[in-house]
């Protein structure tokens, strides 16, 4: 063979397996970059966060978003100022990326913070290979081109601060491995500070306890603190606040009419919390075994087979000013006794209308008893027995415990802070009144709302919730320890002191949920409380 053959096998070879090499040699370089370990955003979020929304799918969860039937009657919920600016520019974020969006980039959270509005919120983003010049060529594109960028350094690292049309201004910080913004510069430099200090949520033992154990696995997730929330309308004098929990996680799922979030609760401290007093409670099985009036739009059912720890969480609850605290005490701690004595395993309470739409809503409370005739034979030595009242007239000229009407005998008890604990409605009176009917104890504040109780009751006029919630009810189990069901808009219509029961984030964002029902559930497993909550669209 020739010299100069060889030489050119020879080349040709060395070429070959140069470019063979290279191949190799980049494939794997790129495997590896975008195999990387992606960001943990949750470095980034500050430890003040009361909420995170953690997003698998971006471009899914709008795509399941836009097709809920709410969506399509352009109901649209405006809770995150960020989310629905998002919203508006995924698809051109999509359109300049011809692969999509990256695995980095698809995966987001929002974290939310005190005081609770729509701007108080910061959304974070991975970024995977190319990322950053993608964002920096949408940034340019919608935001840059238009108005002038002002650049801001805090410890050292560079903040953007964009004018948008709307007049808000939108800081951003932006490195090679992740994005932040945020309506709130100082938001942002609170991400900057949880970075650098490495004291972010992710080393918040209590939030990473719940974290670490995720079970739930959907397009979206919700964490939620549930230490401190406020309850009731925004114009409500009392400020009500409820201790549900701590940490809590929420799988997000929707479909034509409902969104559901499936909840789970790990937290095992020892405070006094909603959740904590419903782990001492036996559960319940079925979803109502009385009737309720045809008009109410509120009710809850409840396992109470612990009266102690139910007292010992209410008690904590905001009571009605009196001039003579000790005399109300007094009465508490009486009917504490009695219904620890007599009072049964459940308690059912209802708001319904009056016939007279223009009057406040009726509520009774029905408590199941273990022995109703003894029951009765207490309640009344216990109220005729009851010391002298130094603020009730009645109590002073001659008073009458019982009166009957329309054949029903009313117990007209001593004034108390119980039905307030235990509905959330409280009343300037603190009068009780109460009737045995049916094999129950029914109390209410007003005894015309007991008397249009048994009144629908005997007439037949009476819900059938099965049907008016039944989209509600087919995700709920048969067997737990609390439950509600509201129809939103009627709740957000009736005065501040029958609606501490519901929390403030929903009357903030009525005009969204008064198109909904409201149903929710907590049950209890070994410890582990689930609540589950279920949206259900009222269509149009």
């Amino acid at each position: 063979m020739k010299l100069r053959t060889v030489m050119k096998i020879a080349v040709t070879t060395s070429i070959v397996l140069f470019c063979t090499a290279l191949v190799v040699y980049l494939f794997f370089k790129l495997s590896a970059i975008e195999n990387r370990e992606e960001f943990n955003l949750y470095k980034l979020v500050p430890t003040d966060a009361t909420a995170v929304l953690e997003i698998d799918d971006v471009g899914s969860l709008i795509e399941d978003i836009d097709e809920l039937d709410c969506s399509k009657d352009h109901h649209f919920l405006y809770i995150s100022k960020l989310f629905s600016l998002l919203k508006t520019h995924i698809y051109a974020l999509q359109s300049e990326s011809p692969h999509g969006l990256s695995r980095q980039m698809n995966k987001m959270l929002i974290s939310f913070h005190e005081p609770d509005n729509d701007k108080n919120q910061v959304l974070y983003c991975g970024l995977g290979v190319g990322d950053y010049s993608l964002v920096e060529k949408l940034i340019q594109k919608y935001f840059s081109s238009v108005f002038s960028t002002k650049l801001s350094s805090y410890k050292g690292e560079e903040i953007r601060i964009y004018p948008m049309p709307d007049g808000n201004f939108l800081a951003c910080y932006l490195t090679s491995r992740f994005v932040a913004v945020s309506f709130q510069k100082r938001l942002i430099e609170q991400v900057i500070d949880a970075s650098l200090s490495k004291r972010s949520l992710f080393k918040d033992p209590s939030f990473r306890s719940v974290h670490k154990e995720k079970r739930l696995n959907g397009l979206a997730t919700v964490y939620a603190r549930m230490q401190s929330l406020d309850m009731g309308k925004m114009t409500d004098g009392v400020h009500s606040k409820a201790s549900l929990g701590g940490w809590t996680e929420f799988d997000v799922k929707m479909g034509g009419r409902t969104i559901y979030f499936t909840g789970i609760s790990h937290d095992t401290d020892t405070c006094l919390t909603f959740m904590n007093m419903l782990r001492k409670q036996q559960p319940i099985e079925g979803f109502l075994s009385e009737p309720l009036p045809i008009t109410t739009f509120f009710f809850s059912h409840r396992s109470i087979s612990d009266w102690q720890a139910v007292f010992d969480f209410t008690s904590d609850q905001q009571r009605v000013t009196t001039a003579h605290p000790s005399y109300i005490e007094e009465r508490d701690a009486e009917l504490i006794r009695y219904l620890k004595e007599n009072g049964g395993i459940e308690v059912t309470t209802c708001l319904f209308e009056h016939k007279d739409s223009v009057s406040a809503p009726a509520i009774v409370m029905s408590l199941s008893t273990n022995d109703v005739s003894k029951a009765e034979l207490v309640l009344k030595h216990l109220i005729e027995t009851s010391p002298e009242d130094p603020d009730d007239i009645l109590w002073k000229g001659g008073r009458k415990s019982a009166v009957w009407l329309q054949n029903q005998l009313i117990y007209r008890m001593p004034r108390n802070t119980l039905f307030a604990q235990l509905t959330g409605v409280s009343v300037t009176e603190s009068h009780t009144y109460a009737c045995f009917y049916a094999g129950r104890l029914l109390l209410a504040p007003d005894p015309a709302d007991l008397l249009l109780y048994m009144d629908c009751v005997e007439k037949g006029e009476v819900l059938n919730y099965t049907v008016a919630y039944n989209d509600g009810i087919s995700g709920l189990s048969n067997m737990y320890h609390f439950m509600l069901f509201s129809d939103l808009e009627k709740v957000f219509a009736q005065p501040e002191n029958y609606v501490r029961l519901i929390p403030s984030f929903f009357f903030r964002n009525a005009a969204f949920f008064r198109h909904f029902k409201l149903a929710a559930q907590f049950t209890c497993t070994d410890g582990v409380v689930s609540p589950n909550v279920v949206l259900l669209y009222k269509q149009q």
